[in-house]
């Protein structure tokens, strides 16, 4: 099984908790970050799209600060469906696709954001590039992800965190053992380039 399957099942399992648990994982900065975000790009207005929307909780927060329809992009059909009972009342459209290989028109989107999601695409340059061409000119792209840090001490405690405190957190708040959907989040953490490779 490749890391993006076992990646895939583990988030099928844990959508009911997904929003819970996260925020205990994140130390209750998942939200916050989010909202920094948001504040920084302000208010705006067309379609949005946000790549892997998983259960809403986000693209909720975005239709707070954009006047017009939110696209939102997950593979996994039960994260869609979970979102549209969150926010059924809401403008937003579903979508299921990759970040590699958008099925968005080229200069198409006013404004388009990822939370906690670039980390699960296979190809990360790919991905940011097609976010990029999606964008209109004069567009907005809000990126929110963890990093792995430059300094080696502080990566090192970040991999630490990652590899075994993230999955004892998920398992306490979710009822589950410590061999539970949460260690898989450690793979994608893993492949992440450094901060300073991906930002150049």
């Amino acid at each position: 099984m490749t890391v993006w399957n076992e990646v895939e099942d583990a988030l099928e399992k844990i959508i009911d908790d997904y929003e819970k648990v996260n925020h205990v994982i994140s130390l209750f900065q998942d939200d916050r970050s989010r909202l920094i975000g948001l504040n920084k790009i302000g208010h705006l207005e067309g379609t949005a799209l946000e790549l892997g929307s998983g259960p809403g909780n986000y693209s909720r927060l975005i239709s707070g600060f954009n006047d017009g329809p939110v696209v939102c992009l997950d593979y996994l059909a039960k994260m869609h469906e979970a979102a549209h009972r969150r926010n059924h009342n809401l403008d937003h459209h579903y979508i299921r696709g990759v970040f590699e290989a958008l099925p968005i028109r080229e200069s198409s989107i006013g404004f388009v954001t990822a939370a906690y999601a670039l980390r699960d695409s296979l190809d990360k340059p790919k991905a940011i590039s097609e976010a990029c061409n999606s964008i209109k000119p004069n567009g907005r792209f809000l990126l929110i992800d963890i990093g792995k840090p430059d300094n080696p001490i502080i990566r090192g405690f970040m991999g630490v965190f990652m590899k075994y405190a993230v999955p004892v957190l998920g398992g306490l708040v979710a009822g589950y053992g410590y061999d539970n959907p949460w260690s898989k989040l450690y793979l994608t953490y893993r492949r992440l380039p450094a901060n300073n490779v991906l930002v150049s």
